[in-house]
């Protein structure tokens, strides 16, 4: 019998609980991108770091889904909802809109690299960049294992050279959103038969 408090995951089966999400973001991920930008001014969705991301934190007990943001923002939201991809919707939805704020520089998002789930085709292909990490995998602090999954690292804003030059070293970077298009075929020099 489960405890009712954890859900399946949407990643490898990983079993997931919504009330620990409190496994911290490695150095080797937010310390090359914070220089990249001239530090984090705000780590919207703090908890577990034994080192701050940015001089500005909000915990869970503020909630950083109902407080403005701004500067230039570093968050790894709570990953876990109640296994529908829920927590990741809500975050990356703010983290759209405060990208747009003129009080808001930027916004650099760590999730899992889910390209089954919706929230990554309504949100993360819509980023400014995006940084698929790897190859290979990089454990949180406070996880006794390396994670089932790959992440994505998405900007919202303007990114500029030093941060693609961060992303390039930690993955695969995207800039942008290019839809295919299929071509039209056309005719030349008349009937074709």
């Amino acid at each position: 019998m489960s405890d009712e408090r954890t859900v399946q995951g949407t990643l490898a089966g990983h079993k997931q609980n919504p009330e620990d999400n409190e496994f911290a973001t490695p150095p080797e991920i937010w310390r090359p991108l914070s220089r990249a930008v001239g530090g984090f001014d705000l780590d919207s969705a703090s908890g577990a770091e034994p080192t701050p991301i940015a001089p500005e934190r909000f915990t869970a007990e503020d909630n950083g889904l109902r407080q403005p943001w701004h500067g230039t923002v570093f968050c790894n939201p709570p990953w876990s909802s109640n296994g529908d991809g829920s927590a990741k919707h809500d975050w990356l939805q703010k983290a759209r809109n405060e990208a747009n704020r003129d009080a808001v520089e930027l916004v650099v998002v760590l999730l899992p690299a889910d390209t089954s789930a919706h929230w990554f085709h309504d949100h993360i292909l819509e980023a400014d960049a995006i940084c698929l990490v790897g190859p290979g995998r990089i454990p949180f602090i406070g996880e006794n294992r390396n994670p089932s999954f790959q992440l994505s690292i998405s900007v919202f804003g303007e990114v500029q050279r030093p941060l693609l030059d961060a992303l390039d070293k930690l993955g695969a970077v995207i800039r942008g959103r290019t839809v295919y298009e299929s071509a039209v075929q056309t005719r030349f020099g008349g009937d074709r038969r």
